[in-house]
């Protein structure tokens, strides 16, 4: 009997079809309202609080830092709009990278 291929294909139809079914049922269950309250993962501290401040100051400190740099570099798009104003917008994105007009390669000053 347990030569026969019959008997082994039988019992593993049976058990891959459990386990399907168990798969199914672990994906689809709800988590109730007690689990969902910790997050899995993360270890609470007496200090993150502290620490979800501080990181929250620094990010209100980059953002103005990023907003001022914006529009350092809206004015320096207008003042080589004025002064190049035949460049394309493509060459004026490049004199702000990299700062080279050429100048020196035309015997300008």
């Amino acid at each position: 009997m347990l030569y026969d291929p019959g008997v082994w294909l039988f019992g593993l139809t049976v058990g891959l079809f459990l386990a399907g079914i168990l798969g199914v049922v672990r994906s689809t269950r709800r988590v109730p309202p007690a689990e969902t309250l910790g997050v899995p993962g993360i270890i609470a501290d007496p200090g993150s609080e502290r620490q979800l401040l501080e990181l929250e100051a620094e990010v209100e400190r980059l953002r103005a830092e990023r907003d001022e740099l914006q529009s350092v570099l809206g004015r320096l798009a207008a003042l080589l709009e004025r002064r190049y104003p035949q460049l394309s917008a493509e060459r004026r994105a490049h004199l702000v990278a990299t700062g080279d007009d050429g100048e020196h390669r035309a015997g300008g000053s």
